[in-house]
Parts: structure tokens; sequence; C-alpha cells
């Protein structure tokens, strides 16, 4: 059974912080460096070292599932496949993301729909809880904020936009790059979901 968790409801996208991680890294700094960097002398800007702290661990989560090729590709993608790169991060890290991202987005892209409205979404946590009896223990309060989250991952990574009553749903233009790594890297339910397939 998938491990799912919450802990995304307290995480934002930080795809500025996530590039200045990753040149961080690419200037030869290590994690503890960038942890100094994060709390001592507030690099990334936070409103206290409690929340820079969180930010820097969740950062740092994010640029360890990558290896050489990304560090490598990154630099030369245009922003909306950089934002991707950050996005899969997320996915690689939480199962129930991923899952939401396979389910319910790659399956409007397929329907043509294009159209993702809140009942869609609860219909996709009420599945989860019939199948999961650690999903099933949330709260209502949890799984809101959860989908509130996700929602706005998609967003800001470009593949939702928020319209009066529903998100319009965007398929994003992927690098032939991005594509073909993902792809040697095994990611092909993400792929799938990007494309559509």
């Amino acid at each position: 059974m998938a491990q799912y968790s919450a802990s995304m409801v307290s995480h934002s996208f930080w795809f500025t912080e996530f590039s200045q991680y990753l040149d961080l890294r690419e200037q030869g700094n290590s994690d503890a460096d960038i942890r100094f960097l994060a709390t001592e002398e507030n690099y990334f800007q936070q409103q206290s070292t409690a929340r820079a702290l969180r930010m820097v661990q969740t950062l740092k989560r994010r640029v360890n599932v990558l290896d050489v090729d990304y560090f490598d590709l990154f630099p030369s993608l245009d922003l909306a496949n950089q934002k991707l790169i950050n996005l899969s991060t997320s996915l690689q890290l939480d199962p129930l993301f991923d899952d939401f991202l396979y389910e319910v987005y790659r399956s409007e892209l397929i329907l043509g729909d294009a159209k993702l409205y809140s009942y869609e979404i609860e219909a996709f946590f009420n599945q989860k809880q019939i199948e999961n009896p650690k999903v099933a223990a949330w709260t209502e309060q949890t799984v809101r904020r959860l989908a509130s989250t996700y929602k706005s991952f998609l967003r800001e990574a470009g593949l939702l936009k928020e319209q009066t009553d529903y998100d319009q749903v965007k398929r994003p233009l992927l690098d032939m790059r991005l594509e073909a790594l993902l792809h040697t890297k095994g990611l092909t339910r993400q792929l799938a979901a990007f494309l559509g397939r």
C-alpha cells in the first residue's frame, strides 16, 4: 500500500528558491552551507528563521532526488520546463500527489474536457479514503488544504489556469530533452501525465 502523507499542506512551490538552491549547489556549496546561508544570513528572504529552515529542508529533499543529468539540463531549459523539473521533484517525493497528477490531471488531457472542477478533486480524495485507512483518518480540513495545495502547485507549474468555477487544464510544451530525460530516469507515469497519454 502506498505511503501517503499530508505533509505537502505546509509546502509551497518555491520555484525561485529551488532555482537559487540549484545555483548554490552548482557553485560548489554543500547542503550544510546552504542551510547556513538560509538560517544565518536569510539568503532566501524568509520571514523567520523557522520558516527558512522548513523551506530549505524541503528544497534539499527536492534537489537531492535529482542527479547530474538534471543539473546539467536545468540552466538550458526555458522557464516553463524548469518549473516542470521543480514539480517533478515534488511528485517523486509525494506518492499521493503523483497519483493525483496521473489519475486526475492526465484524465482531463486524455478526455479533452480540460476543465477541472472541485467535485472531480473531491471524488479523487473520496476514492483514496476508501482505498487507504491513513487517508480515511484525515479531517475534512486536511483534505481541503491538500486539494488547495495540489491546485496551487499545478497552477504555478503552468498546468492549470484558475477560472471562475473551475481550473482550465493546460498541456505543457515539454522540451524534447526533458522528455527524453524523464523517460531515461523511468518516470513514465509523470511523462504520461504531462503528455496526456
